[in-house]
């Protein structure tokens, strides 16, 4: 190994940040790497455990350095579980006593989008009513108007689908895994600003070293066309400070951080490092909770693409944020 660290920490990958042609400062990923180590905080980025050792794959200036069973303080859970649920078992299997960031818990609470609105409605969180059973779908509709299907456990937007009375509504579909059918779930439709067919926020709110929470970035995704509001089919993405006003983006944090603190306030919620919170801007300008993401990721992404001059070193620090509260928060033991 290349240096001396003064604190490990894992983050638990499919794909071996290692092995392709680009530097870690080339990556988003490998420059947060690169900084922590200067911290004394190193990075294992690896798909191989073995009793609460990692193998892997660590930063160094200007080539990624391949690393065999690393003892590590803490790990970041950022494997894709849901596709490759066989793989996750073996990994969990050999995590041993070693704290997890956005562990299993969590993410198995928000995956499920309707245990994890029951769970907040039940602590006074207002989200838009939400139906499970499909034989009331239509009575739901007609008394909402709209509404928008979704996979209970879906993921990246499969499936979602802006519904009126009179339109299909099968019971399940596919969800985040291909070929595999869930459940569906119906959400009212919040009515958005005048003149689109729907305003997208994702709030990523994101733990700092002593166990506040930050609000890290505020994305909007608009489409004058698209209610599912996807980038992939052509809405705008941009900053939500130009495009909300101060009053707004104050509701929009607070109740971003709110949904934090609870879902933090959990039994072991310390290791909850960070969230998607995400909410729909109605016509009168307010946001409303709809889902939580405890895997966010891509929104930051596509300012820092957009404008790397503003947004390159605000999604580096994203990436470092919550490996540098779990090296935090394993030296208070």
């Amino acid at each position: 190994m290349s240096r001396a660290m003064d604190r490990w920490v894992g983050v638990l990958l499919h794909a071996r940040a290692g092995g392709g042609e680009q530097a870690p400062e080339a990556r988003p990923v490998g420059r947060a790497a690169l900084a922590l180590a200067a911290e004394g905080i190193g990075v294992v980025f690896g798909d191989e455990l073995h009793q609460g050792r990692i193998s892997g794959w660590v930063a160094t200036p200007g080539a990624w350095e391949q690393v065999e069973d690393v003892a590590v303080l803490a790990l970041h859970d950022r494997f894709p579980s849901q596709t490759r649920p066989a793989r996750y078992r073996e990994l969990m299997a050999q995590r041993a006593a070693v704290p997890m960031g956005n562990s299993e818990d969590i993410t198995l609470l928000c995956r499920d989008k309707l245990r994890s609105q029951r769970f907040l409605e039940g602590r006074g969180l207002d989200m838009p009513e939400l139906v499970a059973i499909p034989e009331r779908f239509e009575r739901a509709l007609q008394s909402w108007g709209a509404g928008f299907r979704k996979p209970r456990f879906g993921a990246l937007g499969r499936g979602v689908q802006r519904v009126v009375p009179g339109d299909p509504l099968p019971a399940t579909c596919e969800g985040a895994v291909f070929g595999v059918q869930e459940p569906m779930l119906l959400q009212r439709a919040v009515p958005p600003p005048a003149g689109w067919s729907g305003w997208s926020l994702r709030v990523l709110v994101q733990r700092l070293p002593g166990g506040g929470w930050q609000v890290a970035s505020r994305v909007l995704r608009r489409s004058r066309t698209d209610p599912v509001v996807n980038v992939a089919r052509g809405a705008e993405v941009g900053p939500a400070a130009e495009l909300l006003d101060a009053s707004q983006l104050q509701r929009l944090d607070e109740l971003a951080v709110q949904v934090a603190q609870v879902l933090g306030g959990r039994p072991q919620g310390e290791l909850t490092v960070e969230l998607g919170v995400d909410a729909v801007v109605d016509d009168q300008g307010e946001p409303h909770l709809v889902e939580v993401n405890s895997r966010p990721r891509g929104r930051l992404e596509a300012l820092a693409e957009q404008q790397p001059e503003r947004f390159a070193e605000a999604h580096v620090q994203a990436c470092a944020r919550p490996l540098r509260y779990l090296a935090w928060l394993a030296g208070q033991g």
